[in-house]
């Protein structure tokens, strides 16, 4: 049956916007950059998927006639996004082709029908449990810039490790990245109903794409239902569903890593300082590498870069230290990352000798913790 329906303009761009990450990719299968649009009585059922994740969504419309069709993702989303109209007009017509009005403009667009759409994946109700948005948001926040890109040699590192942990008495969850350089943790407490009925795999790992999608849908979504299945995460609120494809592999053994790193050689560091100056530092750094020196004696912390195109750059401010002298290198990209999402005023880095990771913390990210391995140079 041919549709026929008005939509909100806001609503529309909302829904279509939230697609773009998913059906932009290009894939094997031609209508993979299209959205499915099942129009039924009062409201639009968009759904767009990459066959690694699927997103379904909500919005209300009035309806005149019913029916089901795949419309170019990519497309709808600029036509609406450049419309004068408030309200938009979709009328199907012959052969797949849809009238679209928007005040003055009209457009035809040609769509495919949903036969060979793929059917989106099931799930258990029951294995649902209340997520507080801001909760799963912080912790993919402070950990997705460290998960490896698809271009790393290690699989398993281009996903970040979900866990739950009991400290204590009080009940954590986790999410653990790493690229092979550096190390990155982040805790959040949860009651006792979301962590105790959050079922996870012996292995749960989420790819990069997935955690990104889970970002937005935290941003959409202040309170929502998560649940972890063997080959998927499933988040679900009352307008949106998304559903990720669980990545297969090992973590390496963090835990190992962080016990045999030394935290008593600690260095206090105020991080809008520290920060401030590695940007000015990592001006004159070499492209690939971002590699600086840093020089730590008598309470003070000196930055220095070179460049063998453009020149070289130094910086210098007090810093809370009282032990034997260091002459460090190391990647300043990985610094700025991780300064840039944490909170509070101070830093305290930990670093035992010339050659050591150093563990960075602040007394006030309750639950942050970023390991960053040095460089020869």
């Amino acid at each position: 049956m041919a549709f026929h329906f008005n939509i909100s303009r806001t609503d529309l761009l909302r829904a279509i916007g939230a697609q773009q990450n998913i059906t932009s990719k290009k894939g094997t299968l031609a209508i993979l950059s299209n959205v499915l649009l099942k129009v039924e009585q009062n409201r639009i059922i968009f759904t767009g998927t990459d066959l690694e994740i699927g997103l379904k969504q909500t919005v209300p419309a009035e309806v005149f006639e019913e029916g089901v069709l795949t419309l170019p993702a990519k497309k709808l989303f600029e036509i609406t996004r450049e419309s004068a109209s408030d309200t938009l007009s979709f009328v199907e017509k012959e052969n797949n082709w849809v009238e679209i009005s928007a005040g003055p403009a009209r457009y035809k667009l040609a769509g495919m029908v949903s036969d060979e759409f793929p059917a989106f994946p099931e799930f258990n109700e029951e294995t649902l449990v209340d997520m507080e948005g801001d909760v799963l948001g912080d912790l993919i926040d402070k950990t997705i810039f460290s998960i490896a890109h698809d271009k790393e040699n290690m699989y398993s590192l281009t996903a970040g490790l979900l866990e739950k942990e009991e400290v204590d008495g009080k009940k954590y969850l986790k999410i653990i990245s790493s690229d092979g350089h550096r190390l990155t943790i982040m805790s959040k407490e949860v009651d006792g109903a979301t962590f105790d009925g959050l079922t996870l795999n012996p292995v749960t790992l989420i790819p990069r794409k997935g955690v990104q999608e889970m970002r937005k849908f935290c941003e959409e979504n202040p309170t929502f239902k998560m649940g972890i299945e063997e080959k998927q995460a499933v988040l679900k609120s009352d307008e949106s569903l998304l559903i990720v494809r669980l990545m297969e592999g090992e973590f390496p053994d963090y835990r190992g890593i962080l016990n045999v790193i030394s935290r008593d050689n600690i260095i206090n560091i105020n991080r809008v300082r520290f920060l401030e100056s590695l940007k000015r530092i990592n001006l004159f750094t070499e492209d690939m590498f971002h590699a600086i020196k840093m020089e730590i004696q008598d309470n003070n912390l000196v930055l220095t870069s070179q460049n063998a195109d453009f020149g070289s750059a130094k910086d210098e401010f007090e810093v809370g230290y009282a032990g034997d002298p260091l002459f460090l290198g190391f990647n300043c990209r990985y610094f700025i990352d991780t300064l840039q999402v944490m909170e509070g005023d101070i830093i305290q880095a930990a670093i035992s000798s010339d050659e050591s990771p150093c563990l960075i913390t602040s007394p006030d990210d309750e639950g942050f913790l970023s390991i960053i391995m040095p460089m020869k140079l």
